[in-house]
């Protein structure tokens, strides 16, 4: 083993509630997927898994975590929400990614900032999801305006692949995903939501920066629909507005990409061919709660 896995890696998996039905946001099942693909890897005697529902209410899981991946919905339904005191858990969780560099991934509407409800910006804590992954989902007249973070509903893309990454061992320089992505999280130099030359665009769609621009093919630009970010306080990130669809998790370079970030979070070398822990099965897909495969999905590969 390399020296990096001395010791365990700590991981905890924050599970918001599954809310979309049987296809799509399911928060819990995923959460307990990875779980499941992390302790069935060659990998597992390095890692010692948790996964609670929500913020856990022991708080030296957070402390102790070496990672931290979160899928949940956004807004008031975020796994980090409180309504009592909004900034509760995200000042919590503030304080020990600067303290311990703690890893960090953040799944899809999970990178809406905890808010009073959707579409209700909470400045605060979107100030710290900018610190966290150098993006938030930014609403603007409820994704109405054309400075909003949007919503594109199930297109299949061709995904330009970052291959001078390390989470793009074992990827293609392009593969094709249906999915409903999230738009105008990123822009040019000058653009709303920066976050800095630290952010490495690893899956790119080129897409209109508004549903108004659908039409108008001049105003599409590329834009990261998966992420990864060095942050300031020396720790790593990454992010992805993909991942609404259950079926996005049996797409093979979409999970490679997803597994090799966890090593890359925890600060671990990334094999060339990419991490060794296999794409899920739609028997595994199925096994996780009252899931049903989403059976319009048109591509897998």
């Amino acid at each position: 083993m390399d020296t990096a896995w001395a010791e365990k890696k700590e991981i905890l998996i924050i599970r918001g509630a599954s809310t979309h039905g049987k296809d799509s946001h399911n928060n819990n099942e995923v959460g307990q997927l990875i779980q499941d693909k992390l302790e069935k890897s060659k990998y597992a005697e390095q890692f010692d898994i948790e996964t609670t529902i929500n913020y856990p209410k022991d708080l030296s899981l957070v402390e102790n975590a070496d990672l931290i991946i979160i899928s949940s919905d956004g807004g008031g339904k975020h796994a980090l929400a409180n309504k009592q005191d909004p900034t509760k858990y995200t000042k919590h969780l503030d304080g020990v990614l600067k303290k311990n560099k703690t890893g960090l991934i953040v799944i899809h509407w999970a990178t809406d900032a905890p808010s009073a409800g959707m579409g209700q910006l909470h400045a605060e804590n979107s100030g710290m999801m900018m610190d966290w992954i150098g993006a938030v989902y930014y609403w603007v007249d409820r994704a109405k305006s054309p400075k909003s973070s949007w919503t594109w509903k199930f297109p299949v893309l061709d995904l330009k692949v970052d291959k001078t990454h390390p989470i793009s061992n074992g990827v293609p320089e392009t593969f094709r995903l249906q999915d409903e992505y999230y738009f105008n999280f990123f822009t040019d130099a000058k653009g709303r939501n920066p976050g800095s030359d630290q952010v490495t665009f690893l899956h790119t769609a080129h897409a209109p920066s508004h549903r108004s621009d659908m039409d108008n093919q001049q105003n599409w630009r590329d834009q990261a629909v998966y992420w990864s970010f060095d942050r300031k306080d020396g720790g790593r990130s990454v992010a992805m507005t993909s991942a609404h669809f259950y079926h996005t998790w049996a797409n093979p370079h979409f999970f490679q990409s997803f597994a090799n970030s966890i090593f890359w979070t925890l600060n671990l070398e990334v094999p060339e061919e990419g991490a060794a822990i296999a794409t899920p099965t739609l028997e595994e897909l199925l096994s996780y709660g009252d899931t049903a495969f989403y059976k319009m999905a048109r591509h897998f590969k």
